[in-house]
């Protein structure tokens, strides 16, 4: 009842409740006694001026909050056995569902007859490593060995 009011009083109220509230007023005095009383209430409420704080208010509390240590952000540790027991399972699960699929299936394949005339004597290696292959290998290798070792040692020292 309270609210119909109000809203009648602010103007929030929908053109029915509006009708229906000065129907209630018009007609009901307890009702339009409780009118009354909210108008009178909401006038007092507008002829109040609002306090505001000084203008040295904002700087203070701002020059306050700067001398507040600023949080630190929280660094949990994850126990890695934990991560551990959690991947097994999965690895678990996974290699399970494998050997039950594999293990429920047939598989055939067809006769494949591959009639070639390759001959492993035709194949002669010696014209494709040749020893600057090999060095070129070789350097490849060293190359990534030393990149390898490279990124062990940043790792460790950070």
């Amino acid at each position: 009842m309270e609210e119909e009011i109000w809203d009648y009083i602010d103007g929030n109220a929908s053109p029915e409740q509006t009708l229906s509230v000065e129907a209630k007023i018009a007609s009901d005095p307890v009702y339009s006694s409780l009118y009354k009383e909210l108008l009178a209430i909401d006038e007092q409420m507008n002829g109040m001026d609002l306090e505001e704080p000084s203008m040295s208010f904002t700087r203070n509390v701002m020059e306050q909050v700067k001398l507040e240590i600023a949080p630190v952000a929280l660094k949990t540790k994850v126990d890695k056995r934990i991560i551990y027991s959690i991947m097994s399972f999965f690895v678990c699960t996974i290699v399970a569902i494998l050997v039950y699929v594999f293990s429920n299936s047939t598989f055939t394949l067809p006769d494949l007859d591959f009639k070639t005339t390759f001959q492993t004597e035709q194949l002669d290696f010696t014209k494709y490593v040749t020893p600057a292959f090999i060095k070129g290998f070789l350097f490849i290798d060293l190359l990534l060995a030393l990149v390898f070792v490279d990124s062990l040692l940043r790792r460790r020292r950070a």
